[in-house]
């Protein structure tokens, strides 16, 4: 990333890595989107550029994928007017400061140049260090022109655990909260799955039920939504008509078929994949069984023990499970114990 705005600096440009690069490496979190801005004219950062990567010239910006990062490199701009949450109406801005003022939130505002000077213009480490999600400028002109605003604020809010703003805040309160309506219901899922993966998710719907907002993000929940293996496993506790493909459909259907029948069985730990059956098990708290069920999986048996793994449960601790499976199928095998299920039954209450 130094590269490129070295190269810049040296045709005579200045250049600052900005935005959500520099917030995350201020808190630690790795990131391999790196934006880059420039008073470089569009024409000028493809001639310096040439060969490396894409213009995208009504946006004044360019696209490079180099080494695992993606660098978008765009001269300093000012977004007019906005139609349908995106600008459609562009022009250069003169110096840094009024690119910033273009931008979501004060903490997406940070600059770093070539010499690694952190340059905060709109007091962005304030609301940092405050844990604050803060709109730039006004918050009901920045929210209502742009929607997707609004679900990134609570986004962030909740993958970065901080707090939004009282602007935010009055903003979703007064009702405003209806403009999501506006938003395509694949930004609200794309967003969504975001929250989802993020080790916050309870926090989302915390504010969701506070301010009622699940029917303007297409949801609908029981309000005890259990954390789970991955964010399919929160999908299959909501009722959505957000877009899925048919693989995640399946996914989800499999994870609410198990736990309708409030049961992991043997049979379904041979027949399901891992996602599939550690959505299912957080969901019914059965995380243990399923990882004793795929112990027993592993002992690859030659014989087929005459009392099912869930009938064997009724009498056995689930921790005992696994070594009492292998103690009948050993006595099985030697011919101490007839493979019949009430014998079986009666072996295992005498150990």
């Amino acid at each position: 990333m130094k590269d490129i705005v070295r190269l810049l600096n040296e045709n005579g440009y200045e250049a600052y890595i900005v935005g959500g690069y520099v917030r995350d490496y201020l808190l630690g979190i790795p990131s391999n989107d790196i934006d880059i801005c420039t008073n470089a004219p569009i024409d000028k950062i493809m001639k310096i550029f040439k060969g490396r990567g894409r213009a995208f010239k009504e946006y004044y910006s360019y696209h490079i994928e180099e080494d695992g990062y993606t660098y978008d490199i765009t001269t300093f701009r000012k977004e007019l007017r906005y139609r349908k949450n995106k600008p459609v109406e562009i022009t250069v801005a003169k110096d840094l400061g009024t690119d910033l003022l273009r931008r979501d939130f004060t903490i997406n505002t940070f600059a770093i140049d070539n010499a690694d000077r952190l340059v905060d213009v709109l007091g962005a480490k304030k609301d940092l260090d405050s844990r604050l999600i803060r709109v730039v400028g006004d918050t009901e002109k920045k929210l209502t022109e742009d929607k997707t605003r609004i679900i990134r604020a609570i986004r962030f809010a909740c993958t970065l655990d901080f707090d939004l703003d009282p602007e935010i805040i009055k903003f979703i309160s007064n009702k405003k909260i209806y403009l999501l309506n506006e938003v395509p219901g694949e930004y609200k899922r794309k967003e969504l799955d975001k929250i989802f993966e993020s080790n916050n998710a309870d926090k989302f719907f915390y504010l969701v039920s506070r301010y009622n907002m699940g029917k303007y993000f297409n949801i609908s929940y029981d309000n005890n939504i259990i954390k789970t293996y991955d964010k399919y496993g929160i999908w299959a506790q909501i009722e959505t008509d957000l877009p899925f493909t048919n693989k995640e459909k399946n996914i989800i259907k499999s994870i609410r078929n198990i736990v309708k029948d409030r049961n992991i069985t043997l049979d379904e730990v041979k027949n399901y994949d891992k996602q599939i059956l550690y959505n299912a098990a957080s969901i019914l708290k059965l995380d243990e069984k399923v990882m004793i069920l795929e112990d027993i999986i592993k002992l690859h048996s030659i014989i087929d023990i005459d009392l099912s793994i869930d009938e064997m449960l009724e009498y056995v601790d689930i921790r005992d499970l696994k070594k009492t499976y292998k103690f009948v199928e050993r006595r099985i095998m030697e011919g101490l114990l007839t493979n019949n299920k009430e014998e079986i039954i009666d072996f295992i209450r005498k150990i």
